[in-house]
């Protein structure tokens, strides 16, 4: 500072002064420049990776695309049995589940037999979404839906309706058929889901796979207001409920352990009055995929609104659970269903 300000008898900033200060903020240009160079590149760099991955997926899914149905399904139970062996990390993570869930009631190859149909499920799941262009184009060939009345009735009350949905059987093909219904019947259906790190991938499924008979994605993060204005216009609203949610959730049992649950559907049946419904699909040997909804859950109300969120929030849950201990190879019991809640792991 005391050289920038020194100046000769006349006034003037000596010469050799001004051209160290000049080099100075040369030297400070060129530096910015590159680095906003790097960071334009890093980002390039990391749009030309998803941009190969999107590719390489579209081509894995041509290949698939070629073989008939249930050559590609055997695949997807293959690659279900791979990913069993080279996923260690996830293969513990199962078994750990399945032993807090069922360890008084099942012996150990039992758990371990049901770890192996999760992950057959999880490979046929792929499968099945990868193929969903070709089976739109034939869908009651591949699925079929029950007890749609229970839809129609709840939704002529114009309060909207949300659908409970779980990671069992294929979730995505249950938004799919009932996409391909209400499309039918006039009426638009959404779903709630996180988006993708690839743009080029997230767009694809939103667009081509989960999208392909109507359904729209609403993202997750700030979904309430989202999802008010859908339920305000009568439409139809899923929401996936069985897995972590670190915010807007409640702990609520699930297979005897505490588990933190998004009350998104609480809430909206509470303040709005909105119909809950649950809705599963089952696979079925050489038959098309029944797409099962259930009856709206009674709404419960005892006076005391954080109450009312946890007992509503349980009973979803508890139906959920039902269903999978009559079939658990259909759930995925590889994700980290049971996590410590914020303030748990601060203590």
């Amino acid at each position: 500072i005391r050289q920038k300000t020194r100046r000769d008898s006349s006034g003037r900033i000596p010469p050799a002064l001004w051209r160290k200060s000049a080099r100075a903020k040369a030297r400070s240009e060129v530096l910015r420049a590159l680095a906003r160079a790097l960071r334009r590149s890093g980002m390039t760099f990391l749009r030309t990776v998803q941009l190969v991955q999107y590719i390489l997926f579209r081509m894995v899914c041509a290949l698939i695309n070629l073989l008939p149905f249930p050559w590609a399904m055997k695949l997807g139970t293959c690659g279900g049995w791979f990913l069993y062996f080279v996923l260690p990390r996830y293969r513990k993570m199962a078994l750990e589940n399945l032993h807090f869930a069922f360890g008084a009631e099942k012996n150990e190859s039992e758990m371990k037999r049901i770890a192996m149909e999760s992950f057959e499920n999880l490979g046929s799941f792929a499968i099945e979404v990868i193929r969903i262009p070709k089976i739109v184009k034939n869908l009651n060939k591949f699925a079929m839906i029950k007890n749609e009345e229970s839809v129609f009735k709840a939704l002529k009350l114009n309060r909207g309706l949300i659908l409970i949905v779980s990671h069992f059987g294929n979730w995505e093909w249950m938004g799919v058929a009932a996409g391909a219904r209400a499309r039918e019947k006039g009426i638009k259906i959404n779903a709630v889901a996180r988006a993708l790190g690839n743009p080029f991938l997230y767009r694809y499924a939103v667009q081509n796979l989960r999208g392909a008979t109507g359904l729209k994605t609403i993202d997750k993060k700030g979904a309430a207001r989202e999802i008010m204005g859908h339920l305000d216009q009568n439409e139809i609203v899923c929401i996936l409920v069985d897995q972590h949610e670190r915010y807007g959730s409640v702990a609520v049992p699930y297979f005897g352990r505490e588990a933190w649950t998004t009350t998104l559907p609480a809430v909206m049946a509470l303040k709005k009055d909105t119909a809950v419904i649950p809705v599963f699909s089952f696979r079925r040997n050489g038959k098309p995929t029944l797409v099962e909804l259930g009856e709206p859950f009674p709404v419960i109300r005892t006076g005391d609104y954080e109450k009312d969120l946890i007992e509503n929030t349980k009973q979803y849950l508890h139906t959920i659970e039902e269903v999978v201990r009559k079939r658990p190879g259909d759930w995925l019991w590889m994700h980290a269903r049971w996590r410590a809640s914020r303030t748990e792991k601060v203590k």
